[in-house]
């Protein structure tokens, strides 16, 4: 689910709390979107017609099976959660459209990112929507189940 400033009128996902809707994130997803650039699918990949996608985990099943060109062929790659890239080309290939990703799955530095790609928020939990409101506004993160304060990516 892709939103932008309009996500209120959306009745049907609005009745439902995370991962089905946005029930009770209205607020965070405003600040979210309030300071976000890009929250929209650029051109480039708005007018594409997914005719030959990939979905690459992060398994490890990839390991020196040398791969990396057959991947890139593909119209859309993607990636997901922590998937490696960079050091991996030969195996992985280099080309990333949509990285998807949960909060305990996503990269802690903004440098392991590809800058060319979409990054999406795969919003599970309630706590998810406030994990990237933090990422958003460069915040620190407190995770009550561990009880201590962690730097997340700042991106």
């Amino acid at each position: 689910m892709f939103l932008d400033d309009s996500f209120r009128k959306w009745a049907r996902i609005r009745e439902f709390v995370p991962p089905f809707g946005i029930k009770g994130q209205d607020n965070l997803i405003k600040a979210i979107l309030s300071v976000t650039k890009e929250y929209r699918l650029t051109p480039a990949l708005d007018s594409l017609r997914c005719r030959r996608c990939i979905i690459v985990g992060n398994g490890g099943v990839l390991a020196n099976k040398s791969l990396g060109s057959r991947i890139d062929d593909y119209d859309i790659v993607v990636r997901l959660n922590s998937a490696p890239v960079k050091g991996f080309e030969k195996d992985v290939g280099s080309k990333t459209t949509l990285r998807i990703t949960y909060p305990e799955g996503a990269m802690q530095r903004p440098e392991q990112y590809e800058r060319d790609s979409l990054f999406v928020l795969a919003g599970f939990k309630w706590q998810d929507f406030k994990w990237l409101k933090y990422i958003v506004y460069k915040e620190r993160v407190l995770f009550p189940k561990q009880g201590q304060v962690q730097a997340v990516s700042s991106r």
